[in-house]
């Protein structure tokens, strides 16, 4: 069977335009409907990024060169980003904070290191580590063994969210100060199993078929659902970021995309819309949050503020990069 990807570009685009509406927190005290649709994207964006790295090869043993080139990629797309961002930057981690005290710049850089900078810019360092890891991993151990070892740090993600009042406190105060889950190691998993998809494509696509990976993620979804449910009845629900479900939710959506036959025409520029969008947000959404609550306009009328700014960042990083003297724009996509 023929691999197409325009069908991976399309459900791309379609969650970075979820993620940032509901990052713009659109319904207000509703929104919590939104996050449960929209939390496929980032899942999904981790088993692609794994997927595809691993395919650079004939095995799935990457080489170094391979590694490092994926690894200046997105840490241009990152340093970029962050200067873009820097706005965002400040406010979130330096705005109200004593500026000259040590411990400020060093929870900075903890965060530069573990979680992130500017809003979106953890998938990028998680990413950047994923691919590292699975790296060092798979020159001793089997693909399978890497799965086991990832879904231990993967468990500890869970408990930091979905399942987060489980935890005694001082365990969560150690979590929390890693930022989990938002940080470095909530890709593990996914690369390991993007990097198993690539090797066993065959198996993967008997046992996934089209109308049974389509199954398999509805069912997911609805676990998915059950558990913030049983997480809000019994008192311990942290946040929405991640589930045990959500690798439920990415695998057999990625594999219905990876054996589709959707084709379309512009594929490349819905994958760079797809980077713009996600990667662009933290600016906005300052903007977003200045117009709701200093100009006091409804939720709906920022987003959709908030959703055109958006489309002239699109437009002007696509303008751009078509320009000789702009060679550094390719970096934004």
């Amino acid at each position: 069977m023929k691999e197409t990807f325009d069908a991976i570009d399309i459900a791309k685009f379609v969650a970075s335009i979820l993620i940032f509406s509901m990052h713009c927190n659109i319904f207000g005290e509703y929104s919590f409907f939104l996050e449960v649709t929209a939390r496929w994207g980032v899942p999904f964006f981790f088993i692609c990024s794994g997927y595809f790295l691993f395919s650079k090869s004939e095995n799935g043993k990457i080489t170094k060169e391979t590694l490092i080139r994926y690894i200046r990629r997105l840490g241009m797309l990152y340093l970029v980003w962050f200067v873009i961002n820097f706005p965002n930057v400040f406010f979130k981690h330096l705005y109200s904070k004593k500026i000259l005290d040590n411990r400020t710049w060093l929870f900075f850089l903890k965060n530069s290191i573990l979680s992130s900078t500017f809003t979106a810019s953890w998938f990028l360092g998680s990413s950047i580590f994923s691919a590292w890891i699975i790296y060092i991993l798979g020159k001793k151990l089997k693909t399978t063994a890497m799965i086991a070892v990832a879904s231990i740090l993967y468990v500890l993600c869970v408990f930091s969210s979905v399942y987060r009042g489980v935890l005694p406190s001082e365990a969560y105060q150690v979590l929390k100060f890693l930022s989990f889950p938002l940080n470095i190691f909530n890709g593990c998993i996914y690369f390991a199993v993007g990097k198993y998809i690539y090797e066993n494509k065959q198996f993967a696509f008997k046992i996934f078929v089209k109308k049974r990976a389509f199954l398999i993620f509805i069912l997911f979804y609805y676990t998915y659902i059950v558990e913030l449910c049983l997480a809000k009845y019994y008192n311990f629900f942290g946040s929405t970021d991640v589930a045990f479900s959500t690798i439920g939710i990415a695998l057999p959506l990625f594999l219905l995309c990876l054996q589709s036959n959707i084709k379309i025409k512009n594929g490349i520029l819905l994958r760079k819309l797809s980077t713009i969008i996600f990667c662009c947000q933290g600016n906005v959404l300052l903007v977003n949050g200045f117009l709701k609550k200093i100009v006091k306009v409804p939720s709906i009328v920022s987003y959709l503020i908030s959703a055109m700014i958006v489309t002239f960042i699109c437009c002007a990083v696509l303008y751009i990069q078509k320009k000789k003297q702009w060679n550094w724009s390719k970096y934004l996509t």
